[in-house]
């Protein structure tokens, strides 16, 4: 019952406007009108201890090292890398489109920042190539989910905190998966690119300089610094020098000293605007935390939750039809809610059921962040979705059918993951063991 009384008043606030946090933290505030155990001192305990994670604290290192990473002009040196990776496929331009995705979500983690980062060039170079604006703007959507999934994602690290799991499990499970949506999507990209004869790359549509042809050496020298950054943050945690905290807090020195003294970028003002909103960013999702915590708190005073876990195993769900199960049910959230809001709200309800059918929790941690992210490429909420529009000068319906063909894709992805698990949770105990 109070579960039920709980999402009533969280829909009607709402409904009624009021901001998914503050929606959240009233509904969850019930016990504090009707028990008369329960103080507002102690809700605020709960909220306040919420914030007390180690592990938490790298998120807004991870923030702030992708924010600076922009500083260091990251995001020609993937494009030259992607071009001379995929420039002789057919329809490599969006090939390259995705590959980029790949490595920008190894260094920054964000969908939102991959759209704004990299649509920018590739969207009006693709539609100059001959693919459609939809087209051009869809994959561009997209293949921005992958960062989400590639180490090292925000997302992974919430789920660790929220799921109590491993990060550096998490972080180590989602490479594969990561990779393998990217394949499925280049494979839509080649039929794409030969239905509609587009080949190669042209060069000047990138507005590159002579000197800078992509040569194969220009790509390795430009690669150095991305890539030593993702081997030394993975590596180092593979390797038990350093938490996934510490290795963010080694990724923002290390950018800050190339940033410095190898870029030469020496503008404080320009420090200052990339401080400011990485650290607005991050207040937004530790207020979500906060709120979740709250949640979880009520929900495990009242035993809330027992009635639901003992349906599932009484009635000996499998731990693929309940995985299958929370896939649709993100599907459909994340079309009208923004994924960090999402898995706060529901990775604490659903922990219990996930715990009482055994299912692995690392398996459990990608096939969520896999299922939640595509809220950004669905409407009404697809923000990678809406600003890739903007980007291309259309809109989200005339992108409607290519983004179906996308989630349809994706979605393989996903049901492959969790028929065979192994793909993310092969790497985990081959490299960290059980």
């Amino acid at each position: 019952m109070i579960l039920l009384t709980i999402m009533v008043v969280f829909l009607i606030c709402l409904f009624l406007g009021v901001p998914v946090v503050f929606s959240l933290i009233i509904a969850s505030s019930l016990p504090l009108l009707f028990e008369p155990l329960v103080s507002l001192t102690q809700a605020s305990s709960i909220m306040i201890e919420s914030f007390s994670s180690f592990t938490l604290l790298a998120i807004p290192l991870f923030i702030l090292t992708g924010a600076l990473m922009n500083l260091t002009g990251v995001t020609d040196d993937l494009i030259y890398i992607s071009k001379a990776l995929v420039g002789k496929f057919k329809g490599s331009l969006a090939h390259m489109n995705i590959v980029t995705s790949i490595f920008f979500g190894a260094i920054s983690g964000s969908s939102v920042a991959d759209v704004a980062s990299m649509g920018r060039l590739l969207i009006p170079a693709m539609i100059k190539a001959g693919y459609s604006r939809e087209f051009a703007a869809t994959v561009t959507a997209a293949s921005s989910t992958i960062g989400s999934i590639i180490p090292p994602s925000i997302l992974l690290i919430v789920y660790g905190a929220l799921a109590q799991t491993s990060v550096a499990a998490l972080f180590v499970a989602g490479i594969i998966p990561g990779i393998l949506i990217g394949l499925t999507q280049m494979v839509y990209a080649y039929i794409y690119a030969r239905k509609h004869d587009i080949g190669e790359i042209d060069n000047e549509l990138l507005g590159l300089k002579e000197d800078e042809k992509l040569s194969k050496a220009v790509a390795l020298r430009k690669s150095i610094f991305p890539i030593s950054l993702f081997v030394a943050v993975i590596g180092g945690i593979l390797a038990g020098i350093f938490t996934a905290t510490e290795a963010a807090a080694m990724a923002v020195m290390y950018v800050l000293f190339v940033a410095f003294f190898i870029k030469k970028e020496r503008s404080a003002k320009k420090y200052y605007e990339v401080t400011k909103r990485a650290t607005i960013d991050s207040a937004t999702i530790y207020i979500l935390i906060a709120a979740a915590s709250l949640l979880s708190w009520v929900l495990t005073y009242y035993q809330a939750l027992d009635p639901i876990v003992n349906v599932f195993v009484e009635n000996n769900f499998s731990p693929v039809t309940f995985l299958l199960m929370i896939t649709l049910l993100y599907l459909i959230v994340g079309t009208v809610m923004e994924p960090n809001s999402a898995m706060l709200i529901f990775v604490p309800i659903l922990l219990p059921i996930k715990t009482a059918l055994g299912i692995d929790p690392v398996l459990a941690g990608i096939v969520t962040v896999m299922a939640i992210r595509l809220g950004t490429v669905t409407p009404p909420y697809g923000l990678s979705s809406l600003l890739a529009s903007k980007i291309a000068g259309t809109n989200m319906m005339k992108m409607l059918k290519y983004i179906l063909i996308f989630v349809f894709i994706y979605l393989i992805a996903i049901m492959i993951v969790i028929f065979i698990p192994q793909f993310a949770t092969f790497l985990p105990e081959l490299l960290l063991g059980d």
